[in-house]
């Protein structure tokens, strides 16, 4: 009997030890893989930061480009270089970084330190963060590079590149490039997302730019001796310098090999008591080449709750992806108001040029695809000089916000309307053949002709219209509504003037 007994619980603690058992493993397999799907929304969270950080940059650059480096004023001394003596090239580089001063000092306080006008031989005019350095050349490159830029005092910092070519007369003058230094992208994501940054560069790329004393600035990376990151002049940490090392000694055997293969990952390390986790983020260079990654530190003891409880884990991760997803709206909310600074107006709220010319592009290539109608209206205000002279800047104003404010109530929703600069104005009429473009410009003629302004009484203005062809271009349908305005003001003003296409 003892026998069986002893037999008995001999088979109830195998059975339970293997249960015990499988049911360890199953559960220890189901934690590593919702620890790892926690892990990729990490990934997918940092991407998403850097991504939409670097991408409101860009936007504040892109207006910068078009609004400063877009000027008349600016495009016709850029054209002058070609013919200009040494002296005179001095001249024109000491009036440039007069003109332009006061928008350096406003970039360098978002960090952007790297202005440079390069001509369309490579060599560089006039960089406004080393004024003494320039006639040296450089590759070209069209899109976002990464590069690396000197400052002062012999140091070199990697950053983005955005270039912006010149044209004027329809010749091409060169390239306005504003760099984005790792360090001050690095300065906005530790605001924003409260971790620790650093861009880990891959040899090569690093040791084909950079001259060997030069790369002393750069560290090897403790964890692969393959890739190095800059050195940071940063005084406060989010994360304590010496546990920021001991997370780089850590993730030498975790990630070993790993960096190499150039895909996005993230791992979690563990420094007394506390979880870290790292997310390496892909970089690429114009090219599309992999040259490095964006590594975010941060600290997360969220990946303790998967050592404790499965469904405390599964929570977890869902709050975490439900503040991904609002830190998410809160970036596309950001961007949205970047993208509408970028292409309004402020004076008076309609579109400027630089959005102008963008729609324009896009009706034209429908004119051209379905060959349906498309009007093109240009005005400006009649003697808006003197306006300004006589009553001042600030009745101007109210003046060219006023005439802004009855067009828009006089035009169709699908109509465009922005300010094409000073006093002038464009309007895009969609579906509308040259009869119909007339109308509406004599509609909105008398509208401003009938509207008693305050102070100044009556403002007229002067149109000029024309239809869209499948052959035209932007510049020749807007070359065409501007000779028709010219007319208007040759025979007297507050009149429309009508040019038809040749056929």
């Amino acid at each position: 009997m003892e026998a069986k007994i002893k037999k008995s619980v001999l088979i109830y603690i195998s059975i339970f030890l293997i249960l015990s058992i499988a049911i360890f493993f199953l559960f220890s397999q189901k934690k590593e893989q919702n620890k790892q799907i926690y892990l990729n929304q990490k990934i997918v969270k940092a991407a998403a930061e850097f991504k939409a950080t670097l991408n409101g940059y860009k936007m504040v650059i892109d207006f910068v480009q078009k609004r400063y480096f877009n000027d008349e004023n600016f495009l016709r001394l850029l054209y002058s270089i070609e013919n200009a003596q040494s002296v005179q090239k001095e001249k024109l580089r000491k009036i440039l970084l007069d003109r332009y001063e006061s928008l350096y000092k406003d970039m360098q306080k978002y960090g952007i330190k790297f202005i440079q006008i390069r001509l369309p031989d490579g060599t560089v005019f006039l960089r406004f963060h080393r004024p003494e350095k320039f006639g040296d050349s450089q590759k070209k490159s069209k899109k976002i590079d990464i590069i690396f830029a000197k400052e002062k005092k012999e140091k070199f910092t990697g950053g983005f590149k955005f270039p912006y070519e010149l044209y004027y007369k329809d010749k091409f003058l060169g390239t306005v490039e504003i760099i984005l230094p790792y360090e001050a992208l690095k300065d906005e994501l530790r605001k924003i997302f409260k971790g620790e940054y650093i861009f880990l560069i891959y040899k090569d790329v690093l040791f084909s730019v950079l001259s060997k004393e030069i790369r002393k600035t750069y560290i090897q990376s403790e964890f692969d001796k393959n890739f190095y990151y800059e050195s940071s002049d940063l005084k406060s940490y989010v994360i304590p310098p010496e546990i920021f090392a001991q997370i780089n000694l850590s993730l030498k055997e975790k990630i070993k090999n790993r960096l190499e293969k150039f895909s996005n990952f993230a791992v979690d390390i563990k420094i007394n008591g506390n979880y870290y986790v790292v997310s390496f983020i892909v970089i690429k260079n114009i090219t599309g080449k992999k040259v490095g990654y964006l590594v975010y530190y941060e600290k997360d003891n969220t990946i303790s709750i998967f050592n404790e409880a499965f469904i405390i884990m599964y929570a977890s991760v869902e709050l975490s992806i439900l503040a991904v997803f609002a830190l998410l709206i809160n970036i596309i909310k950001r961007s949205e108001k970047f993208k509408t600074l970028s292409e309004t107006d402020a004076l008076t709220g309609i579109y400027n040029k630089g959005k102008f010319n963008h729609l324009l592009e896009n009706e034209l290539k429908k004119v051209k695809r379905y060959n349906r109608p498309l009007g093109l209206i240009i005005f400006d205000i009649d003697h808006f000089k003197k306006i300004n002279d006589t009553y001042g800047h600030q009745v101007g104003d109210y003046v060219l916000k006023t005439i802004a404010k009855i067009v828009k109530e006089n035009i169709r929703d699908t109509d465009i309307f922005a300010r094409w600069g000073g006093e002038e104005f464009v309007i895009i009429a969609p579906e509308t053949d040259i009869s119909g473009t007339r109308i509406l410009a004599e509609k909105l003629r008398k509208k401003i002709e009938e509207y008693n302004f305050d102070k100044v009484g009556k403002v007229t203005s002067s149109f000029g219209v024309t239809e869209a062809t499948p052959e035209d271009t932007p510049d020749s349908i807007v070359q065409r509504a501007d000779q028709a305005l010219y007319l208007a003001k040759e025979k007297g003003r507050n009149r429309v003037e009508v040019i038809l296409p040749e056929v």
